[in-house]
């Protein structure tokens, strides 16, 4: 699932495309101005807005953010689009959560950060603007699990989620491993979620046993 959050910086680069220039020469605010308008137009909406280290500028958006509300579930689809003085990096990269309005749960379904935009940065932004959408739904846990794809980097993932606070569990045997993290803000604690965790594997047996 995370594959590509911290992977090999040279496989992808040949999915990079020219540089969008910008509408005004040199004028990133503008562009970021004029980005926000054309996303928010289509019922789309700008989250997050950032800068990296090396003076980039990156815009969280949500797909689709009015085709839902806070009291149902929710598929999000986050995309993260780049400006610089070059212009705006293409395609824009991705990231897919689904949110559970029942248990107050989200999970990190993929990540899709490629090739050269590895290791700048977006990430972090990318994991603000999704602390944004845990502060909005009200948010009480956020699971995730990583793959054996990620275990040559692992030590660098491991590091990311905790600085983010999140409790990371690894299976080396198995190379995979468990990301979890627990809103105390909102008094959530982990042994609540085991028993949610365990509640919802017992009904998951049942419909296996004796159907939905």
């Amino acid at each position: 699932m995370f594959k590509n959050l911290f992977g090999d910086p040279f496989s992808d680069l040949d999915r990079e495309h020219r540089p969008i220039p910008l509408k005004r020469i040199d004028d990133i605010n503008y562009e970021v101005e004029w980005r926000t308008v054309d996303i928010e137009k289509d019922g789309h909406k700008v989250i997050h807005v950032d800068q990296t280290r090396y003076g980039e500028t990156v815009m969280i958006y949500r797909l689709h953010h009015n085709d839902y509300n806070e009291s149902e579930d929710q598929s999000i689809h986050l995309r993260i689009k780049i400006v610089t003085s070059k212009g705006v990096k293409t395609p824009d990269s991705n990231a897919f959560l689904s949110f559970q309005h029942t248990n107050k749960s989200m999970r990190i379904s993929d990540i899709k950060i490629k090739g050269e935009r590895v290791s700048r940065g977006y990430g972090s932004i990318l994991m603000t603007a999704i602390m944004l959408l845990v502060d909005q739904l009200q948010v009480r846990y956020i699971t995730g699990w990583i793959s054996g794809v990620d275990w040559d980097h692992i030590d660098r993932s491991e590091h990311f989620y905790r600085k983010f606070g999140f409790d990371v569990e690894l299976n080396p045997e198995a190379q995979s491993g468990k990301i979890i993290w627990v809103n105390h803000a909102l008094g959530a604690t982990r042994e609540a979620f085991e028993r949610l965790k365990a509640e919802q594997e017992s009904l998951v047996d049942e419909e296996r046993l004796f159907g939905p």
